[in-house]
């Protein structure tokens, strides 16, 4: 029976990548931390919009019961 060579897990600080995993994971939380920003503003916008829509649909029913 032929050998089957066995693969090796080696953790990353051994290979010195620990640092660059770091900094991606900052840059990773940074841009979530960015997009939930702009999500943020998104929703504010739409509230805002239907706020808007909710006064003129009041208007409206009031104009008609008048």
């Amino acid at each position: 029976m032929a050998a089957t060579p066995y693969s090796v897990e080696v953790g990353a600080s051994e290979h010195g990548c620990d640092e660059e995993k770091k900094g991606t994971t900052r840059d990773k939380s940074r841009d979530v931390v960015t997009n939930l920003g702009m999500l943020g503003e998104c929703v504010d916008d739409l509230d805002g919009h239907c706020d808007g829509l909710e006064t003129e649909d009041a208007e409206i029913h009031s104009g008609i019961k008048d």
